[in-house]
């Protein structure tokens, strides 16, 4: 079995690449990256002055029913329906977003050498192996910076999730609130009741609440499964590998 320190030292190195002459150096006025930074700091905010701002929430869940009203609303008919498809678009995007964002394969690597690095720094300090303790500290430098990498990228999609949640959890209110209320259509049947009333705050939270995050969390497991499984096979098929271990590997 390689050692983690050739393993992990390429971790730790920066490719120098030759700096431009001076007069080839352009600044473009706004990167990609602060276009970026922009955007999301602009909705975070947006969000947050929702919660403050009833005329903003109120804004944000009349824009979202122009969409969402004629498409899940189903004219407030089939309520457990239009939570569950909410949920379903939610999670939907937040997991394909956060799947394009992440390099899962470099996640997995960067696991796999940190877990050969515990071991090997452990086993360094119980022998007292100074040397060998401060070639795992420089190492240790590497590692942290790749796993910030990774753990970056994994949060660029939260903002836009973030905001994505609030606009129609507000729509979701007003739904509730306003739609469901006028019809009388406040009870729906769950596998455990045959009537739930959608405003009951049994955990401090409504009714409607609490069955969006009971539909909306194992759908986002199964995505993101499925999103992984087509990405790594697909990294396989490029490098001539099969999904399957070979008969010799499994007996």
């Amino acid at each position: 079995m390689a050692d983690v320190s050739e393993v992990a030292a390429p971790l730790g190195e920066a490719e120098e690449s030759p700096e431009p002459p001076p007069e080839t150096v352009r600044r473009p006025a706004m990167g990609k990256g602060s276009l970026q930074r922009f955007i999301m700091i602009f909705l975070g905010m947006l969000a947050l002055f929702s919660f403050i701002d009833p005329g903003l929430s109120s804004g944000f869940a009349t824009a979202a029913g122009l969409v969402l009203e004629p498409v899940i609303g189903f004219g407030g008919r089939y309520p457990a329906i239009t939570i569950l498809l909410a949920g379903m678009l939610t999670t939907s995007i937040s997991s394909i977003l956060r799947h394009y964002h992440m390099d899962w394969v470099k996640m997995a690597r960067n696991q796999k050498v940190m877990a050969g690095f515990r071991k090997e720094n452990m086993e360094a300090l119980r022998k007292g192996n100074q040397s060998k303790i401060a070639k795992m500290k420089k190492i240790q430098q590497g590692l942290m910076k790749e796993n910030s990498e990774v753990s970056l990228n994994s949060m660029k999609p939260m903002i836009y999730t973030f905001f994505l949640f609030i606009v129609l959890f507000v729509w979701l209110r007003v739904f509730v609130d306003q739609t469901l209320i006028s019809l009388g259509n406040m009870y729906i049947a769950v596998p455990w009741a045959p009537q739930v009333y959608l405003e009951y705050v049994p955990l401090w939270l409504p009714s409607w609440i609490l069955l969006y995050s009971l539909l909306a969390i194992p759908i986002g497991q199964v995505i993101t499964r499925v999103l992984k499984y087509i990405s790594f096979r697909r990294k396989l098929e490029a490098m001539g590998l099969s999904l399957r271990a070979a008969p010799e590997e499994t007996a």
